[in-house]
């Protein structure tokens, strides 16, 4: 087992999973996105942007509700969708783990799903304990100014004048993108 542990952490990959569920054990990763920034020039690195949609092994196991947050269907998941293995690949693919953290909005959720998929699946862990939460870095602002209440990821775009259509919400794509948007703001605003 390989176990990647960065330096630097000039480069995060900000991440997004859409899943059948909120338990690992139970449900499983249906779309895989990345979208890496780098963090001393403040930019996304677009030639590492990723999107993936992934075949169920266990639809019979999905909640309902998840399913309506996201939207998405057996059919398109089936037409679309490639195998957890390969999609977890392809994640790993071209980023240079030595120098990346995993960032998400709500990094935790990502990092029990991502977990549990690469050991379902025999694969290296590339990010083991270098991990950014956005969410948080967000809120930290807000709670100088004395506000108190966590946002959603919408509320907080809109909070520090990132763009954010509703409408392209839960897909993993737009919210790994506008997550690292927001990153960037923050990343680029001083204390």
């Amino acid at each position: 087992m390989t176990t990647f542990k960065p330096t630097i952490a000039r480069y995060w990959c900000v991440t997004d999973l859409e899943c059948t569920g909120l338990d690992p054990q139970r449900h499983e990763i249906i779309q895989i996105a990345r979208v890496v920034i780098d963090t001393v020039d403040h930019h996304i690195v677009t030639s590492l942007t990723m999107s993936q949609y992934i075949q169920p092994t266990r639809w019979d196991q999905r909640d309902d509700e998840a399913m309506e947050v996201n939207g998405l269907t057996l059919s398109k998941l089936q037409a679309e969708g490639i195998s957890t293995d390969r999609a977890l690949e392809y994640f790993c693919r071209d980023v240079n783990w030595d120098e990346t953290v995993l960032a998400a909005w709500g990094v935790d959720f990502e990092t029990k799903f991502l977990r549990e998929a690469f050991r379902q699946t025999g694969q290296d862990v590339p990010f083991h304990y270098k991990v950014i939460d956005v969410r948080s870095l967000g809120h930290l602002p807000r709670a100088r100014m004395g506000f108190s209440e966590y946002m959603g990821l919408g509320e907080s775009c809109d909070f520090y004048s990132v763009h954010f259509d509703r409408g392209m919400a839960h897909d993993a794509l737009y919210d790994a993108t506008k997550t690292a948007e927001l990153a960037l703001e923050l990343l680029r605003s001083r204390p």
